[in-house]
């Protein structure tokens, strides 16, 4: 069965951050979240991939395919309007009767994806739909309601909402919802509920929630043999520091923390509390990061302090630059009224800049 993969949504619960980089190449703890779902639909069976993305950005898309060299792929330029247009794209290139689609800004286990191909290997050649339990900003998924047995698509009223996979028949629609309804209407179609891990990355919150969720799954610690670490250093538990990442004199890791490759920690800086310092980025001495990620190759000038925030890749922040996180009174899917700010990819922060909380450049 192949694979079709949305990957060219505007992203609009992280505006500015993706004018500049496309939401599913975000990178989470080394990886990027579109490198999630290839893993799943790899372990589901699926061997072929059609990527729908757009002209814009869709390269950053294509450099995170090419990366996966077990798996082939065909990048389609979206031509049609919205989600159910990237759908039937992607679907016009299968060659099948059924196809997994699958949002390439979802975060789950590897297990939901194989879930939902043994579901519908069980089912009798029907469409197959997961649904997840949702609890905070409702009205920014996809709802729907069990009755008889059948799904039905809501707009409200329900905590059931459609997890972002489904193998589904080929066939021609205006609107995928509404062709959702249709299949149940028609008994071609089954449904099952995911209580696993799963994060749909679609505002600042998310990605500070998949982070600190990703690092809770990781019990143990691992400190990579090429990693250059100061005798002097402190090292936490829950912390996972990979190859030649360099930490200085007398910083602390404060788990649960990630540390990238390349990434350079200064001397008496803190990193604590569910941070991700990503590939080649740069901490200066005596900052302190908090609830943050720091993108790759970004740059965070000495004496900063970053709490709930997210630094884009190349970013520059000077020194001295805080960012208050409370209170925060516009978080749609988070439990707690904090967010810090949003720099873009790119984007430079004068020395010694106090950012007001949601802060977005």
């Amino acid at each position: 069965m192949k694979g079709v993969i949305l990957a060219g949504g505007s992203g609009e619960g992280l505006s500015p951050y993706t004018m500049k980089r496309q939401k599913e190449t975000i990178g989470i703890l080394g990886s990027a979240v579109l490198e999630y779902v290839i893993n799943g639909l790899k372990k589901a069976g699926v061997k072929e991939l059609i990527v729908v993305t757009n002209k814009e950005r869709g390269y950053q898309v294509e450099e995170i395919l090419s990366k996966n060299t077990e798996i082939s792929f065909e990048l389609v330029i979206q031509k049609s309007q919205g989600i159910s247009g990237a759908v039937r794209d992607g679907l016009e290139k299968v060659d099948e009767d059924y196809a997994l689609v699958a949002y390439g800004d979802i975060i789950t286990t590897e297990d939901f994806y194989v879930n939902l191909m043994n579901a519908f290997l069980s089912s009798g050649d029907k469409s197959v739909f997961p649904l997840v339990p949702v609890s905070e900003g409702l009205t920014t998924y996809g709802l729907v309601k069990i009755e008889d047995n059948k799904i039905r698509i809501v707009n409200e009223g329900s905590t059931l909402a459609l997890a972002g996979a489904y193998i589904i028949k080929k066939d021609y629609f205006d609107d995928i919802l509404s062709y959702i309804s249709e299949l149940f209407k028609r008994d071609s179609a089954r449904y099952f509920i995911w209580s696993g891990l799963w994060l749909d990355i679609g505002y600042p919150e998310d990605i500070i929630r998949a982070v600190e969720v990703l690092l809770s799954n990781k019990r143990n610690s691992y400190i990579s043999e090429t990693a250059e670490i100061s005798k002097t250093a402190v090292l936490g538990k829950n912390i996972i520091i990979e190859d030649n990442a360099v930490v200085e004199d007398y910083s602390i890791i404060k788990g649960p923390a990630y540390i990238g490759k390349n990434a350079y920690i200064g001397s008496y800086s803190l990193v604590r509390d569910y941070s991700d310092v990503e590939e080649g980025a740069k901490i200066g001495a005596y900052c302190e990061i908090a609830h943050s990620i720091v993108g790759k190759d970004a740059e965070v000038d000495s004496k900063s302090y970053l709490t709930f925030t997210i630094v884009g890749d190349h970013a520059k922040i000077g020194a001295s630059v805080v960012t208050l996180s409370y209170p925060y009174n516009k978080v749609i899917r988070g439990k707690v009224n904090k967010m810090g700010s949003l720099i873009s990819p790119y984007s430079e922060i004068e020395a010694g800049k106090i950012l007001q909380p949601g802060f977005r450049i």
